[in-house]
């Protein structure tokens, strides 16, 4: 699974990642950060984590953006609570 891992003096770890279920891409990002964004992710399938985007399909860029910051910030309040 091809993903984006950070390792730095505020946090460290997997932050996004993506994978490939037929007929899907999928986008996994830190949970709750798809239930914050839940009515801009419009009609995409979508658990917890991952959000799922039709491989036929351009993959919405600036919303993938989006998520991928909200999951980086959610990383860093949990390293900060913890």
């Amino acid at each position: 699974m091809p993903g984006y891992f950070h390792e730095g003096y505020d946090y460290n770890g997997m932050f996004a990642w993506f994978s490939f279920k037929k007929p899907h891409v999928r986008l996994h990002v830190r949970p709750p950060v798809l239930e914050d964004h839940e009515k801009e992710l419009g009609d995409y399938p979508s658990t917890k984590a991952i959000v799922s985007f039709p491989a036929n399909k351009a993959i919405p860029v600036a919303l993938v953006k989006k998520l991928v910051k909200a999951s980086i910030k959610e990383m860093k309040r949990k390293k900060e609570s913890a």
